[in-house]
């Protein structure tokens, strides 16, 4: 029986059976819904390679503040999400039997925003709200999109719409329903709204009561005025999405997806799904389980190290037939400790286009695609 390793807080569970599946050996949770299964591959079988080690600057440093959030915006910029006087339950999100969403009070965030190559950090909305907000975006016109991943369901009149669109002045201009359960959210030069889901939006949760998921397929693309555009839907040899690990909307025709589901066998695995102009047009049976963000580049990929290893990245070669197979191992450090080394100041990977941002002892590290072939 394995340890538990450190899990992302949207995919925890506990090990207690084992099982064989293409990707290698796993051990898995028999007690939890197929999307909770938290899959820790055995080492079987990784070829021995010599892991490259690098160092890195930081981009940046967070401003004061709680940080909430990152990510990019549909040009590229950096958008930091903190809250100035927080009374977060973001830690609810991993008990499936509660339900919390608003306030008892009115709670500060503050939006930060890089401009053009700067990486300097500079504040771009204040917003007071007696929400907990998780996810920002940006729309083409300025607007900021917030969002509370929980959305609870009371009746046809009455149920919580998660989404928040708001001025850069702070002043709330519109609400839309993205359902339950929301993992990730990512807006295009269009306005199209991208919206991956972790397990509570695919498989539902007692407490939040939506007899009708919304987000059941695990990936949905909305518009401004709150309407499907698309819904992921697996073409011959893809398996439905049980839980949307990350998402990479590269631009407003290209999407990637890289999501847990459950085989014929009741064992888990994870691909990679390839999206244009909201038609799937090809997938990969990827050998790196758990990540929480990659970034893809032609037949290459990089993935944060997941389940097996968190603390390192690979470089992941897209091959024909839908096959995968990891060529590298990187570790980037900062002063002489892993920027990926858990504790305390560490924020999970994040990644959209083509570099990853990580967050370490409140600095900000930027990677670019190319640095993992330097």
């Amino acid at each position: 029986m394995l340890a538990l390793k450190t899990v992302h807080p949207l995919h925890q569970a506990n090990i207690i059976l084992g099982c064989s599946t293409k990707n290698g050996s796993y051990c898995i949770d028999a007690g939890s819904t197929p999307a909770m299964f938290t899959i820790f591959k055995v080492i079987k079988r990784i070829k021995k390679m010599k892991t490259i080690t690098k160092d890195i600057q930081p981009y940046s440093k967070l401003p004061e503040g709680e940080f909430i959030s990152l990510s990019r915006d549909y040009a590229g910029q950096l958008l930091i999400l903190m809250s100035i006087n927080s009374t977060d339950n973001r830690e609810d999100l991993n008990n499936t039997n509660s339900f919390k969403k608003t306030l008892n009070r009115q709670q500060t965030y503050q939006i930060f925003q890089t401009i053009d190559d700067s990486s300097a950090l500079s504040l771009c909305a204040e917003v007071t709200a007696e929400v907990d907000f998780h996810n920002v975006q940006r729309f083409t016109n300025g607007d900021l999109l917030l969002v509370n991943r929980l959305s609870q369901y009371r009746n046809e009149n009455d149920y919580d719409k998660n989404g928040y669109i708001y001025t850069v002045d702070g002043r709330l201009k519109q609400q839309l329903l993205l359902g339950d359960g929301v993992a990730d959210v990512q807006t295009t030069e269009h306005d199209i709204i991208w919206v991956s889901y972790f397990y509570q939006g695919t498989l539902g949760r007692y407490s939040s009561h939506w007899y009708d998921l919304l987000g059941s397929t695990g990936l949905v693309a909305w518009n401004t005025d709150g309407e499907k555009v698309y819904e992921f839907e697996p073409s011959d040899g893809l398996y439905a999405i049980e839980d949307c690990y990350a998402l990479n909307v590269v631009f407003d025709t290209a999407t990637y997806a890289y999501y847990f589901y459950n085989d014929d066998n009741d064992c888990g695995e994870f691909d990679l799904v390839q999206i244009q102009n909201q038609k799937i047009t090809n997938y990969w049976h990827v050998p790196v389980s758990g990540s929480s963000a990659f970034m893809v580049d032609g037949n290459n990929a990089v993935f944060d190290g997941g389940y097996e290893h968190r603390m390192l990245f690979y470089v992941v070669e897209l091959q024909k037939a839908h096959q995968a197979r990891i060529i590298q191992k990187v570790i980037f450090q900062y002063d002489g400790e892993n920027i990926l080394k858990m504790g305390e100041g560490f924020s999970y990977p994040w990644a959209r286009g083509d570099s990853f941002v990580v967050i370490k002892n409140r600095y900000l590290f930027v990677i670019p695609f190319a640095e993992f072939f330097s």
